[in-house]
């Protein structure tokens, strides 16, 4: 009748409901159940039935906060079958947690049965066990209680709730593995009691206990458990475990068996326990892979998405008080979707009546660790110390040293390196780690921590290891990443000058052996490189110092011209407080060459007169034309095209004098910039393509990139578009094999304008919104307002004339903000046709001469001639051809002076004509 009355219990009573009367309630029926149960066991003990109750007692001490008295019915049930050291055992484990738990010693009760069972007290064994148990109307059936509020997990458990095929043989096995706390125990006994029908002949399930307090279940015990449940007395029991498996596989051999083995070690403990036949179904559970079972389905259990967290959530807390999906999602999201985390906080914020879950969000975002915020002693740091303490020693100090790592995820080179041992060594140590579900593969050869694990072994590591201890780890992950950035940055950009990096602990560097592998590792390790660089300017100096130049080339090539400039920034201080003048110097250029693209033109020109001071103080030729170089493109983006020439100029004379063939081309290719906003095109030709030549002869293919491009641009302007899409294109090939975002931007940018000028409109804008979103991931401020403004252009082409005129107001903002006078003078042109178009005719005569004089201002003489033709088209159409006449040759003049034939020659038709009498 008590287990009848015990099988009823199902889960928590009324755990939907709140309130004082609910919580008494609940508290009264859980502690009958507590009394039944005594009860039960005192006179089961009594009937001589203690091998049956060892398995039951173990699992109640468990999970029991007080161990008595399931302390005292587990000594006398492992003593009267003979096992006096295991009963000792349980007393020493049931007082320490008295100790640690309630801090009580054990009672008079417990120390005189322990004292007895040290005597081998004969009054202790009790009454032999009943030769013949009446036969039970029943299957066997212990599995744990299914949770009211098991939620998700549908694809996993569609998985396990379908059926063998029919035609197999062969005993259906699935492994359900991952770390702790992520559920296998919920998901497999909710499988299990789902797939009751299916199996008649009993369902059971078996705690092989792993990971617990108690030593792990030998499966000679775990077969004298299962052969009871299905009726076999302990005197028919077998001694040897090959006889008690074979007869286990013989009992089973013609029944329909559902079997839940639980929390196992490895493969060894889990083999003598299975039936031998595919009528049965086992199901296991493991923090390991178990790789070494035969014939397993393995199922591998990760934390939740954000639904199935969300979802977890609401039906643990209740619907009621989980209305804030966004609130609840925060929540989720700050337990890592981690599923025991997720439990305890809605259990956590189901008896805080006054919280909503707002509440609760707030507190864990406010926290530190928000995981230790709700922990409990039997929780989260429980659930992983019995893995960790399972480790070597050597992989225990792997495990605490992978949470000090700052980027995303690892490789074996890095993980060597942090470790201070070789990659053997390391693959070792990775394989145990990853086998234990303490560490990920999610891509091959890159390895990661869950965020649940790495807060574990932050807290080990904070627990074990000294402060000095830890930074040298810290150290050597700085100085792995620093030497092989050095060493792929030398690969992928030898004609750069670079300093000399101090050489730390730099093995297991990988192995590269061209620009392709070098360019790839810069960018599959990008989120690895950026971290290590932001955490040496937190707190490591003498690698703060160089983590910029080493990446400055990649920086360009990714666009990530913030996090740069914030680097440099600390790194200059960190020179300049070093006494370090060669790399205060370097670090002077590459952050002028970072703050331009954000529009920071002042503090740029700044850093470049410094270091040209310091290259002319020390007669440093090659630093001078480097700092020349980028004091003339300041130059050239505040508008003052004179001045940008004449140093252009100045720094190629400097490049020659030093030898330095990629700044000869850069200088090339800056004046050939130069000249074309001036409207010197066939000028800024020639010196493109002797760039071209430069960088071809040195296979400098990001040289190249630039090159092609700008060579295009000058045929587009001279009305070429086939000759300049052909340039583009060749480029871009160039772009896409080795990547660069700028540079794509820019392309992007180029082709648009070509599609724009062949009348293929909605192409071009495809073109420049792409360009846009390139420009805005990389926070160039400058292609920002360039692409803007083609967006305009292109808008207003197409007579949507609102979208234009919100783009160009976009464009003008930001061109304001960086002091763009090119740009500036581009958006008035564009506005104005705006006006042109939409009837305003006076409004855009106006405009078109603001845009005139800033034209005249830049000295950029085909913008000049271009604007003076439009204005002398509006003029002719309000005022008559005689009064265009003037703007038509002021017009012809400029173009003839820039050698643009063609254009030369409309404006002659148009003065011609306005000499003949008549309308026009």
């Amino acid at each position: 009748m008590l287990h009848k009355a015990e099988s009823l219990w199902r889960a928590e009573p009324l755990a939907e409901f709140t309130g004082g009367w609910v919580a008494a309630t609940r508290r009264r029926l859980t502690e009958n159940l507590r009394q039944v149960r005594e009860q039960r066991i005192t006179w089961e003990l009594d009937l001589g039935r203690h091998a049956d109750l060892v398995a039951e007692l173990y699992d109640l001490l468990a999970h029991e906060r007080d161990p008595e008295p399931f302390a005292q019915h587990l000594m006398l049930a492992l003593h009267r079958c003979g096992r006096h050291g295991d009963a000792l055992a349980v007393y020493t484990q049931a007082r320490r947690r008295l100790s640690q738990v309630l801090g009580a010693d054990p009672s008079p009760e417990l120390e005189r049965l322990h004292q007895r069972i040290l005597a081998r007290d004969v009054a202790l064994q009790g009454p032999r066990p009943e030769r013949h148990r009446p036969a039970s109307a029943h299957p066997p059936d212990n599995l744990p209680r299914d949770l009211s509020d098991f939620s998700g997990r549908e694809h996993e458990l569609a998985g396990l709730l379908s059926m063998p095929r029919s035609e197999t043989t062969a005993l259906p096995l699935t492994v359900v593995h991952g770390m702790a706390g992520v559920g296998k125990t919920a998901l497999i006994t909710h499988a299990a009691h789902r797939l009751r029908a299916q199996y008649p002949d009993g369902r059971l399930h078996v705690h092989l206990r792993a990971h617990h307090e108690q030593p792990p279940v030998d499966p000679a015990d775990a077969l004298a458990i299962l052969l009871q449940a299905i009726g076999v007395t302990s005197e028919e029991l077998p001694a040897a475990i090959d006889a008690r498996a074979a007869l286990w596989r013989g009992r089973t051999a013609h029944r329909s068996v559902l079997l839940l083995l639980d929390d196992a070690r490895d493969a060894a403990q889990i083999r003598p326990l299975l039936p031998g036949t595919a009528t049965c179904r086992v199901l296991v559970t493991s923090r390991y892979r178990l790789a070494d079972l035969e014939g397993v389905h393995s199922l591998a259990l990760d934390v939740l998405d954000t639904t199935e967290a969300s979802g977890m959530f609401t039906r643990i807390a209740g619907a009621q008080r989980t209305s804030d999906v966004s609130a609840v999602r925060q929540v989720v999201n700050l337990c890592k979707r981690y599923p025991l985390a997720i439990r305890l906080a809605a259990n956590r914020f189901l008896h805080r009546e006054a919280w909503d879950t707002q509440d609760l969000a707030e507190r864990l975002a406010r926290s530190v660790s928000p995981l230790d915020e709700i922990d409990t002693q039997s929780g989260i740091a429980t659930a992983f110390d019995f893995s960790y303490a399972e480790l070597r020693a050597a992989d225990q100090r792997l495990f605490r040293a992978l949470a000090l790592h700052p980027g995303p995820d690892l490789t074996l080179d890095v993980i060597a390196a942090l470790a201070g041992v070789d990659v053997a060594q390391a693959r070792r140590s990775v394989d145990e780690l990853v086998g234990a579900h303490l560490l990920e593969e999610p891509i091959k050869h890159r390895y990661r921590l869950h965020d649940v694990v790495r807060d574990i072994a932050r807290t080990a590591s904070e627990h074990h290891d000294t402060t000095y201890e830890r930074r040298e780890t810290v150290r050597r992950i700085l100085d792995h990443y620093l030497a092989a950035a050095d060493q792929s940055d030398r690969l992928a950009y030898p004609q750069r000058r670079r300093l000399e990096v101090p050489s730390g602990y730099s093995s297991a560097i990988p192995e590269l052996d061209s620009a392709e592998t070098a360019l790839a590792w810069f960018d599959l390790n990008r989120g690895n490189l950026l971290a290590a660089a932001q955490l040496a300017a937190a707190e490591y100096p003498e690698h703060a110092m160089y983590f910029p130049h080493v990446l400055d080339r990649a920086f360009h090539v990714w666009g990530m011209w913030e996090a740069a400039a914030s680097l440099n920034s600390t790194a200059l201080v960190h020179a300049r407080t070093h006494g370090v003048p060669a790399v205060t110097a370097q670090i002077l250029i590459e952050r002028a060459a970072m703050l331009r693209p954000q529009g920071a033109h002042q503090e740029a020109l700044q850093h470049a007169t410094e270091a040209l001071a310091h290259g002319q103080a020390t007669g440093d030729v090659w630093l001078q034309g480097e700092a020349l170089e980028q004091t003339g493109i300041v130059d050239l983006v505040s508008g003052r095209l004179s001045d940008a020439l004449e140093r252009f100029r100045e720094a190629l004379s400097l490049h020659k004098r030093a030898g330095n063939r990629t700044g000869e081309a850069e200088a090339l290719s800056h004046q050939g910039i130069t000249l074309a906003h001036l409207g010197h095109l066939p000028q800024a030709s020639r010196q493109f393509h002797a760039a071209l030549a430069i960088h071809q002869g040195s296979d400098n293919m990001n040289g190249q990139i630039k090159a092609l491009n700008n060579i295009g641009e000058v045929y587009a302007l001279q009305g070429q578009q086939e000759t300049a899409r052909e340039y583009y294109e060749r480029s871009l090939a160039l772009v896409k094999k080795l990547g660069g975002r700028q540079e794509l931007a820019i392309l992007y940018n180029n082709l648009g304008n070509v599609c724009r000028d062949g009348n293929d409109v909605p192409q071009a804008l495809s073109y420049f919104r792409m360009a846009l979103e390139n420009y805005e991931a990389i926070c160039d401020r400058a292609g920002q307002a360039d692409s803007l403004v083609n967006l305009g252009i292109a808008y207003q082409g197409q007579g949507q004339y609102a979208a234009a005129q919100d783009r160009l107001a976009r464009a003008h903002e930001i061109a304001q903000e960086i002091d763009d006078q090119h740009q500036r003078q581009r958006i008035l042109s564009a506005t104005a046709a705006v006006y042109y178009r939409l009837g305003q005719g006076e409004a855009a005569l106006k405009t078109y001469r603001k845009s005139l004089q800033a034209a005249r201002k830049l000295k950029q003489r085909y913008e000049e001639a271009h604007t003076l033709e439009i204005i002398a088209e509006i003029t002719e159409e309000i005022q008559g051809a005689h009064s265009a006449k003037k703007i038509w040759t002021d017009a012809l003049e400029i173009y003839l002076e820039l050698g643009l034939e063609r254009q030369a020659h409309s404006m002659q038709e148009h003065i011609d004509g306005s000499e003949q009498p008549g309308p026009r």
